[in-house]
């Protein structure tokens, strides 16, 4: 399988000033935590038609998923995100991850669709 490169975001610790900085575009999302040891967990992986949007929602207190609010109310978070235009290109790269990373906050796996390989951040 070939890895299709993608452009990554630096990675930003999650608050509602760097959600803001996210561009409105489509894109797939890894969310991470810092363990008491320092080193980060990707606890979710998505995608989204418009990234800021999504990242802002995941700090409201609308928040459906109890493990992501669990875990963006009580510790430290980060994100990283990559525009991604197509829907089948975010499908494809959202299982791949998904099946890269096993985060613990994904309820629904993801669209049945054949994985796309990318470069992780």
């Amino acid at each position: 399988m070939s890895t299709k490169e993608i452009k990554w975001n630096s990675f930003q610790k999650l608050n509602e000033a760097s959600a803001k900085s996210a561009p409105t575009s489509p894109g797939i999302y890894l969310l991470w935590v810092e363990l008491k040891n320092g080193k980060w967990r990707c606890f979710y992986v998505g995608q989204a038609g418009n990234l800021r949007k999504r990242l802002l929602e995941h700090l409201s207190d609308e928040e459906e998923n109890e493990c992501i609010k669990n875990n963006v109310s009580k510790y430290s978070c980060g994100f990283e995100y990559a525009v991604v235009q197509s829907e089948s290109d975010r499908d494809g790269i959202e299982k791949y991850l998904y099946d890269h990373f096993k985060p613990e906050c994904n309820k629904i796996s993801p669209p049945k669709v054949t994985p796309i390989q990318v470069n992780i951040p």
